[in-house]
């Protein structure tokens, strides 16, 4: 059924309809040789941060400590598999950097040092596959409780101060991470704008067009984001080698630092469009598109879909 809420269920089943459609995906990943476990932990992975995003724009103050132990839930399991794909991201981030100065390299640039982590990227196969299987249970009990979840709110009530508060957090996080531009600190941003781009894809029916603007301007903040947070880690763990020429280690650090300024400065000019606007006054956009959604399901049900 998608990512998003429909127009004719409630808010409360919408949340739990979407919750048990992601740990289905979830679980169909888990089951043993179901697909290339790279792709499979990559879309678990998935599942979780749109699970979060979702407790994130539910949650309300009553049901804090429920909704905190689910999030704890799905953002232990997915550091767990985060743990076994990390080469893999290196790898990736390696290459990436490599073709968009393709011109400027030699074919086989800085070969030696990819090694280590194309090495460890093979190693890795198998914990993949038992971190998937590791999950199967997790998944199950937590498939088990969203029937139980304490939500009582209905309408855009249940999620004004979510939506607020994911919007608010991430123009904090831009604020820190511009005026102390640290790979932590935009990291932590990276994280404010992915929960804020997963609740704007769950509430694009209600503006179609002017929210997949939106949502596709925030994906694209979010892929800068986390192309700065891979070469951070990449940068961190080329230091850590010991590289028989010297000059092709200084080389790949300056050419990552290179690439890290361009992806921070068009995160800065993109961010601050994003969040240009007053936490309140954006939150209350998204509810006059709410009403004006509910009240043209009633009108027309077919011209919403």
């Amino acid at each position: 059924m998608g990512y998003r809420f429909k127009d004719h269920e409630t808010v409360t089943d919408g949340i739990k309809r979407i919750a048990l459609e992601q740990l289905e995906k979830a679980i169909e990943q888990t089951k043993p040789g179901i697909r290339n476990p790279e792709e499979a932990i990559h879309d678990v992975r998935v599942s979780f941060k749109k699970l979060r995003a979702l407790l994130r724009l539910a949650r309300v103050k009553k049901n804090d400590d429920a909704f905190a132990r689910e999030n704890a839930c799905y953002r232990d399991a997915g550091r767990r598999l985060s743990e076994v794909r990390d080469a893999t991201a290196m790898v990736s981030a390696f290459d990436k950097l490599t073709e968009r100065y393709a011109e400027q390299l030699a074919r086989d640039a800085f070969a030696e040092l990819r090694k280590p982590f194309l090495k460890s990227k093979r190693k890795q196969h198998s914990d993949k596959n038992a971190a998937l299987s590791a999950l199967a249970r997790m998944l199950e009990s937590a498939r088990s409780r969203v029937t139980d979840w304490p939500l009582e709110d209905d309408g855009f009530s249940a999620l004004r101060q979510g939506l607020k508060r994911t919007y608010k957090h991430g123009r904090a996080g831009m604020a820190q991470a511009l005026a102390e531009p640290k790979a932590e600190s935009f990291h932590e941003w990276r994280k404010r704008v992915k929960d804020l781009w997963y609740q704007v894809r769950l509430l694009k029916p209600t503006w179609p067009a002017m929210l997949k603007d939106l949502a596709d301007q925030l994906e694209r903040l979010g892929d800068y984001l986390s192309d700065d947070h891979d070469l951070a880690i990449l940068r961190h763990m080329v230091l850590q080698q010991s590289p028989g020429d010297r000059t092709q280690l200084e080389a790949l650090v300056a050419l990552i630092d290179q690439r890290r300024g361009e992806l921070e400065v068009e995160a800065k000019r993109l961010g601050e469009r994003i969040y240009g606007e007053n936490p309140k006054a954006f939150v209350s956009r998204f509810e006059v598109y709410w009403h004006a959604w509910c009240a043209e399901a009633k009108i027309d049900p077919i011209a919403v879909r």
